[in-house]
């Protein structure tokens, strides 16, 4: 697409240069015939014709009766204005031929009537258009030639790079399929798109090794959590056997509530799942914090109160949010009971819902004896419990279910030191307007 423009605006150029050349010697002999006459404007002609070097020009200068006075043109019709003369006009007879290269090629004349009835033409060869082309197009052959070699070796070394780079990946990937899930693609640093690629890869990588790590914790731990009241319910139900009276009917019971702690960390497990897939957001409709707030802090105020503690809500008026009423009410139950069962008794538990610079923000503080930081993070994994011996009553699920409900929720959970004890945010993003 190039050479043909290149091609057009120089021959133009190069043309329009010929016309002007020709037009100002033709300017400058007929200002000599008009000021000193005809014979300076004979000597000058004879003069020009017997200086000329290649690329020749050529002149005319005729009579009114068509008879050439001068130059080194034959006589012709005298036509005024630009023309182009092709090489047959410039030969003085049938046989002859031209005794200089320049001479083989057209002339761009023009032609000027006299006051005398005389003739004048002035003209020049296309010699150096025709060779300025014939430059134009070899350096363009020469240019094409060189930009495809060039082309072709950078596309092979790109070539070669990019497949070395897709073999990187591949041997890693394969590594990985074989089981070695610490293996990573390398990146060179440079931050081409292949370099981004392969720390998406290894985010990727990074994401599914944690997410196979907590799956293997996660069943490490059910087992565990499973085996012992299964066990437990196993000698009593033995036990039962055979009995009759009381004692064989407070066995069974606790071994149906053993049956039913089982039950209950079955479905905390499948309702967590079913959160974190998303399912329950198109069931979201406006909720009140404050209304939830306020029924849940006063049926866990006697609770609190039996067992030594103090429970109070601080509430402030705030719009209604979009989400799950159901969720919503379970985790903040699940904060507080949180607080109620791992705190001794004489601390004093504070639910409290605020509007941050224009969000929600609901907190459940207590005085008790808080999270150690490093263990803050893990505490919402399932199953995770900060008593290692994992014989306290609970399944580790209840924190695991209150991220699940803020993450479906689009809000984010904060634990810190409230002085003493914990402090557990919630930040809600802020209702969009119009709802």
């Amino acid at each position: 697409m190039l050479f043909p423009v290149v091609y057009w605006i120089a021959l133009a150029a190069l043309d329009e240069q010929l016309s002007d050349s020709v037009e100002r010697e033709t300017e400058v002999l007929v200002e000599l015939y008009r000021t000193r006459g005809l014979d300076p404007l004979v000597r000058a002609i004879e003069r020009r014709v017997a200086e000329l070097r290649p690329p020749r020009r050529y002149y005319l200068l005729q009579d009114a009766a068509g008879k050439r006075i001068a130059g080194n043109l034959p006589p012709m019709k005298p036509v005024e204005g630009e023309k182009v003369l092709p090489v047959s006009s410039l030969l003085e007879g049938p046989a002859s031929k031209p005794d200089d290269p320049a001479d083989a090629y057209p002339v761009v004349a023009r032609g000027r009537a006299l006051r005398n009835g005389g003739f004048l033409l002035v003209g020049e060869s296309r010699y150096r258009a025709v060779k300025a082309r014939e430059a134009i197009v070899r350096a363009f052959a020469w240019g094409i030639a060189i930009t495809a070699l060039l082309a072709a070796a950078g596309g092979a070394a790109l070539g070669i790079g990019f497949l070395r780079r897709i073999e990187e990946i591949n041997r890693t990937t394969r590594s990985i399929m074989d089981g070695d899930l610490a293996q990573r693609v390398p990146a060179s640093g440079g931050g081409s798109e292949m370099d981004q690629l392969a720390v998406n890869l290894n985010a990727m990588l990074d994401r599914i090794q944690l997410l196979m790590e907590s799956l293997k914790r996660v069943s490490d731990d059910i087992a565990h959590d499973l085996r012992t009241p299964l066990s437990r319910l196993r000698h009593r139900l033995e036990a039962a056997q055979g009995r009759t009276g009381p004692d064989g009917d407070a066995v069974i019971e606790q071994s149906l509530a053993e049956v039913d702690a089982i039950l209950g960390t079955f479905s905390a497990l499948l309702r967590i799942s079913q959160i974190e897939a998303g399912a329950r957001r198109a069931a979201f409709s406006d909720v009140s914090l404050e209304l939830i707030l306020s029924t849940l802090s006063e049926a866990y105020a006697p609770v609190a109160e039996d067992r030594g503690q103090r429970l109070r809500a601080v509430r402030t008026a705030i719009p209604p949010i979009q989400g799950d009423r159901e969720l919503l009410t379970q985790m903040v139950a699940n904060l507080i009971e949180n607080s109620i069962r791992h705190c001794p008794p004489g601390v004093e538990i504070t639910v409290a819902l605020a509007f941050e610079n224009g969000a929600p923000v609901l907190s459940v503080a207590d005085t008790g004896p808080g999270i150690p930081a490093r263990e803050r993070e893990n505490v919402f994994r399932r199953f995770y419990r900060l008593e290692s011996s994992r014989t306290a009553p609970g399944s580790g699920l209840g924190l695991a279910l209150v991220k699940a409900v803020a993450d479906l929720h689009g809000a984010s959970i904060e634990l810190s030191d409230n002085h003493p004890g914990l402090r557990v945010r919630v930040n809600f993003p802020a209702p969009v307007s119009g709802r």
